[in-house]
């Protein structure tokens, strides 16, 4: 076999002459390095099966989801999605606060610290602030205000990945697309090395991307619904299992039709689950 060739699950080789094999594998980004013998191909790591455990018999294993929604008394930062992030200049948005004139967002580190007072729900990160740093956690707050008098806030925290740790991720996308796979099988492979380190920024980014092309393909908007679920956010996962059921129902794809409607029965489910709010301070 040459290099870059597919092996399935239960599919076997045989190394030869005591030397070793890589692979690369889809479900998790792992990379492993087999030595001679027949070698049962299942010893990578199945991808993240959460979703499918949460149900109202197993809450333990469910995402309590955030607080707030548009027109709410409070804000809920949306984005940065997750703690965990590549990006040391990302985008903060937030939901909508009934009756708020405008709105405070405040970063806060051992370093350094900065805030800044906007009329809209997103502040994209100035450009004369300086950047997060990896290694050092950071917190972001945004306060809703109202005739000048702050009257709700929501907090999150963000850290950025080890320059190490960075390095090896681009490694491991560099492998996949050096593959030549097609562009929607190559997203799907990308996702699930971010969503195995818990970067849900930069997967939810580049599947809003992807999907932004008007893709008819329903895995791509099924499993951004699974990344906004993830992220606790069940108002913009069940938008994207409708167009990934609907999808579905067109192509005749009975199988993503299947979890799609899983999905949005879940979604259901979550939002019978009690909302995160902040405590008094």
């Amino acid at each position: 076999m040459s290099a870059g060739s597919l092996i399935c699950k239960g599919d076997t080789i045989e190394v030869v002459n005591g030397d070793y094999v890589e692979f690369l594998c889809f479900s998790s980004g792992n990379i492993l390095k087999l030595s001679s013998g027949t070698i049962p191909l299942d010893k990578c790591a199945e991808p993240d099966e959460t979703l499918s455990t949460c149900n109202p018999t197993n809450t333990n294993a469910c995402h309590i989801r955030k607080g707030g929604t548009e027109g709410s008394d409070e804000p809920t930062i949306i984005s940065p999605y997750s703690t965990s992030t590549l990006n040391s200049r990302p985008e903060i948005t937030w939901t909508p606060v009934k009756g708020a004139t405008s709105y405070k967002v405040k970063v806060k580190s051992y370093e350094f610290g900065w805030e800044k007072v906007v009329n809209q729900t997103r502040l994209a990160y100035p450009g004369d602030e300086k950047e997060f740093q990896p290694g050092t956690p950071y917190t972001i707050y945004v306060f809703a205000y109202k005739d000048g008098e702050a009257f709700s806030y929501d907090e999150t925290f963000v850290d950025v990945l080890s320059v190490a740790s960075q390095e090896q991720i681009a490694q491991k996308i560099k492998r996949i697309k050096d593959l030549g796979l097609p562009p929607d099988e190559t997203i799907l492979d990308v996702d699930a090395i971010y969503t195995a380190e818990n970067l849900l920024n930069e997967t939810i980014e580049m599947l809003k991307t992807a999907t932004a092309t008007n893709s008819q393909n329903p895995t791509l908007y099924r499993v951004l619904g699974d990344r906004y679920l993830k992220a606790k956010l069940p108002k913009e996962a069940k938008s994207e299992y409708i167009n990934a059921s609907e999808l579905a129902k067109s192509s005749n794809n009975s199988k993503e039709l299947q979890k799609a409607q899983s999905r949005l029965k879940l979604v259901e489910f979550y939002n019978q689950l009690p909302t995160r709010r902040n405590p008094p301070q």
